[in-house]
């Protein structure tokens, strides 16, 4: 499963990662396989196209506004389209199907690919179907019952509990192929579902949007938030919203990663601590280790988190070295996927992530942690969001910069810098103060929604090579080395 629109050395890599026989794909990313063909080994190119399943009227519509510009498909022997696919099996009878067994491999997903190449993650089938039940176990889904998919199937989120999860209850999905507010509000008031789940910048839009104001939500039994934290201010921003128009559930924030299919963590219905990302599912266990050991930490104490269940995954593909380093066995005779991700755990198994531990901050000789400082920021009022970066220093090894995307009705200005300043000051200690501040009118994203993180240190390291480090410029707002303060 890969981004649709993966670039054409990407999609090279996949398939001769995998020895894949045959890809399924659009016909308006078909090029992208066409720039590849004589470097890949493929049996079948399976085109599917939107048309297909369109009205008339509609078809027509799309074909002028979209359809026209896609180039046309070849007539190849290599290519088949889905429709005719789907007739050959209309009549046929099938034998010799291979035997399918619960750790039999079901699907690879794809690492983000942010410290390095990007790793195929093995799924067997049990990690989905074990998913499927205990998701549904916190959810009460029942027949009939409708997600909206907003999170894409090449990631474990949309894959494992938008679409595996509801089907497997017998819901049904309403897919929405590509995110925008004003398209998400008329799916919504249409289909009327009772589970919705996302990442926070889904959550931040829908409160923004014109249409949504207008909604009745007391059809929601249940909504999820995941992949990226949600800051406390959205999410109590975000029930407010919908409980003024008729829903009575709140935004249960869920925790994993690819390597356990998607979530294994998730806030209860009954008690939300501050910072938490909840407790585990059924059957799955979770400890905290000091980081770069399997030595169990202490309560309360921050080390790697570390995740045992029958969600943790086969293998990374064809990867031995790298699946030996994070998917470690220990003495108590479980094999626990050990995450990278920095937490801890309360006296009451509330697991607590503090961020990626490879995003710590050393700065004179201290560890800052971004996402402490990026919770405090996002509190103030005319923030909002934001994101913490270190910046290479020859005195400090890395000072802290925060990127500051200012709410709609505010504007930059000196006075609300120092406010800013003051605000860290207050909650942080000195040595996690910003000393940097620049304000972007929006900043990379990844392919899911988050802030990028990687992309602004690429920036500031180009930065660098450009510019001397006495006094960096961003989009208009020069900063003094000495001071850590913008200036417009």
């Amino acid at each position: 499963m890969i981004h649709p629109l993966s670039a054409p050395k990407e999609i090279e890599y996949f398939l001769n990662l995998t020895d894949s026989k045959f890809a399924f794909t659009t016909d308006f990313a078909f090029q992208n396989f066409e720039k590849i063909k004589n470097s890949v080994k493929l049996e079948k190119i399976v085109i599917c196209k939107i048309q297909d399943y369109l009205k008339t009227l509609k078809r027509t519509g799309y074909w002028f506004l979209n359809g026209r510009k896609i180039p046309k498909v070849p007539e190849r022997d290599i290519i088949i389209k889905w429709k005719d696919l789907l007739k050959v099996g209309e009549n046929g009878t099938f034998t010799n199907f291979p035997k399918i067994q619960n750790d039999s491999p079901a699907v690879i997903l794809y690492t983000g690919g942010t410290t390095g190449k990007q790793k195929g993650v093995l799924l067997s089938n049990l990690n989905f179907n074990a998913l499927a039940l205990q998701t549904g176990s916190q959810a009460n889904i029942q027949i009939n019952d409708k997600m909206m998919c907003i999170m894409p199937f090449f990631h474990g989120f949309g894959l494992g509990v938008s679409m595996h999860t509801i089907l497997s209850f017998g819901g049904n999905i309403i897919i929405v192929p590509k995110f925008t507010a004003e398209d998400f509000a008329k799916t919504f008031n249409k289909y009327r579902p009772q589970f919705i789940a996302g990442v926070p910048t889904l959550f931040t839009a829908l409160t923004t949007n014109k249409k949504m104001m207008g909604a009745d939500f007391s059809c929601l039994k249940g909504v999820f938030s995941g992949a990226d934290t949600l800051p406390n201010d959205l999410k109590i921003r975000f029930e407010e919203f919908i409980t003024k128009r008729g829903a009575n559930v709140t935004i249960r924030e869920g925790y994993g990663l690819t390597e356990t299919v998607t979530a294994s963590c998730l806030t209860p219905t009954t008690e939300y601590r501050f910072g938490s990302i909840g407790v585990p599912f059924p059957d799955t266990l979770y400890k905290i280790c000091r980081i770069g050991t399997q030595k169990t930490c202490q309560t309360n104490e921050n080390g790697e988190i570390c995740i045992s269940g029958p969600s943790v995954m086969l293998e990374y593909y064809k990867e031995k070295e790298e699946t030996d380093l994070v998917l470690q066995h220990h003495e108590d005779g479980h094999s626990w996927v050990h995450t990278g991700d920095l937490g801890s755990m309360d006296k009451d198994g509330f697991v607590y992530f503090k961020q990626r531990i490879k995003r710590i901050i050393k700065s004179s000789g201290y560890s800052v942690f971004p996402t402490q400082i990026e919770n405090v920021l996002i509190e103030h009022e005319a923030v909002a969001n934001c994101c913490v970066v270190g910046v290479p220093d020859s005195y400090q090894v890395e000072r802290i910069r925060a990127y500051v995307i200012l709410k709609d009705n505010y504007k930059y200005s000196k006075e609300l810098e120092s406010e800013l300043l003051a605000t860290s000051k207050e909650y942080l200690s000195k040595w996690s103060v910003p000393r940097e501040f620049v304000f972007r009118k929006k900043l990379p994203l990844t392919k899911l929604g988050k802030i990028s993180y990687v992309d602004l240190q690429k920036e500031i390291m180009l930065e660098l090579e450009e510019k001397n480090n006495d006094s960096i410029y961003c989009e208009g707002i020069a900063i003094n080395d000495n001071e850590g303060e913008g200036i417009p």
